[in-house]
């Protein structure tokens, strides 16, 4: 897109969307309402878009990412994959695409799993957040990028309380999810439709 097209009637440039920003939702639709800074949405508990991703081997493994130490947000805590905010304009798929890139060094075809909603208070930050779940196969050894990933692991089934602390969304995947139903999307995908899980959940943590 050209300069021109992208300046509005005042002659300026229009504002390019950001990684440092969140998209606020209405809470009774999930629709667009603005965008807001990510540390500031996250002080004020304000309701706003995610993505994630739960990456998978043929046997069912799950992969775990340590958050690098030096993030503001649950830095040194266990997740799962991949997890991260969509910039405004961007789809959750494209959002997907590009954190998992971004965090691991890794392209794989990605299916919609699940929405889901929660709210949790993590330190003097609250997560409040509506998230598009996204299930991916991984056939080959991830690169974690250091600023994003301090360290990766393959768990199997039940292992996850060995890197507990998890950060609460990627605990609430586990109970949510459990095991075999992400393999099953990844590996032999009969469905593509997400399944949503309702209202927002109050996580205790």
């Amino acid at each position: 897109m050209s300069d021109a097209l992208e300046k509005g009637r005042s002659g300026r440039a229009a504002p390019r969307p950001t990684t440092r920003e969140v998209v606020l939702l209405d809470p009774a639709t999930d629709s667009p309402i603005g965008t807001l800074g990510k540390h500031a949405a996250h002080q004020a508990g304000l309701y706003h878009a995610a993505i994630s991703v739960i990456l998978v081997d043929r046997t069912g493994r799950q992969l775990l990412q340590q958050r690098a130490f030096t993030k503001y947000h649950c830095p040194g805590m266990w997740s799962n994959a991949c997890c991260s905010h969509q910039m405004a304009g961007e789809t959750s798929l494209a959002a997907a695409q590009r954190r998992l890139y971004e965090e691991l060094r890794l392209r794989t075809t990605l299916r919609p799993l699940a929405r889901v909603r929660y709210k949790a208070r993590v330190g003097r930050l609250i997560e409040h957040e509506c998230v598009d779940v996204f299930v991916g196969l991984c056939d080959v050894r991830p690169r974690p990028n250091p600023k994003e990933c301090a360290d990766i692991a393959w768990t199997h089934v039940g292992e996850q309380d060995v890197f507990a602390p998890l950060t609460p969304w990627s605990a609430y995947y586990f109970e949510l999810f459990g095991w075999e139903w992400p393999r099953q999307r990844a590996v032999s995908p009969q469905d593509e439709t997400a399944r949503d899980f309702g209202p927002v959940r109050t996580l205790a943590y």
